[in-house]
Order: structure tokens, then sequence, then C-alpha cells
């Protein structure tokens, strides 16, 4: 279990690596991973 700092660090890298990308199948893949974690800490998917 995560707690919510290691959660929030890991929001950052993941939005880091988003912003920084050229390719567009890494982004989809980015913004795939933060929908998967704002699913599972809400329980609402977006």
């Amino acid at each position: 279990m995560k707690s919510e700092k290691e959660i929030d660090e890991y929001r950052k890298i993941i939005e880091e690596r988003l912003v920084k990308t050229d390719s567009m199948d890494a982004m989809k893949y980015y913004q795939g991973v933060l929908r998967a974690l704002d699913w599972t800490i809400t329980g609402i998917d977006v």
C-alpha cells in the first residue's frame, strides 16, 4: 500500500514525462496511467 505522499510523487513524475515526450504513443500511455491512478484513488472513471 502506497502513502498519499508516494502517490503524489509518482503523479508528478508521470506528468513530467507526459509533458516532455514527443511520441504520441507515449502520451497516450502516460494519460492512461494518470486515468488509472485517478480511478484507483477516487473510484470515479474520468
